[in-house]
């Protein structure tokens, strides 16, 4: 039975790996648009907002959509490997009922409850570059305004 639950730590620990690789494409994608984001933004109004940079706020736009998008599979295939994960300790705990790993785990998180568990993490990378694309659409109407 031991041999059956090193497995099954083996198998839970390589999807917590993956949790954490998940994360840091989530960052890399999330630092590659904020600083694309920053040097079109600076272009645009260095520039002073002319009809030539309309395909830059299409662009951020675009850009936006695209890391709100990726940031959202990259949280579906996190709660992809904490599913398999907690499935796997859930077996574990069958196997050694006197290791209480889901009473224990049951504990921490009633500590952990408050206001701020509501807010959950994925919604705020998403709203991080939605509000990319709020900008560039933002930048396309100030263009049009002045074209006006």
């Amino acid at each position: 039975m031991a041999d059956d639950v090193d497995v099954l730590l083996k198998l839970c620990e390589e999807q917590w790996t993956q949790c954490r690789q998940l994360e840091t494409q989530r960052t890399m994608v999330t630092n590659f648009v904020i600083t694309v984001t920053a040097a079109i933004l600076a272009f645009i109004s260095h520039k002073g907002f002319v009809p030539a940079s309309i395909p830059l706020g299409v662009f951020l736009f675009f850009l936006g959509l695209y890391g709100a998008v990726t940031s959202e599979k990259l949280y579906e295939r996190w709660q992809f490997n904490v599913n398999r994960a907690q499935n796997w300790c859930q077996r574990i705990n069958e196997l050694k009922p006197d290791a209480h790993l889901l009473e224990l785990k049951s504990v921490a998180d009633e500590g952990h409850r408050h206001v701020l568990q509501h807010i959950h993490l994925h919604w705020l990378w998403a709203c991080l570059h939605l509000s990319i694309s709020a900008i560039g659409l933002a930048c396309i109407i100030v263009i049009l305004t002045k074209m006006a």
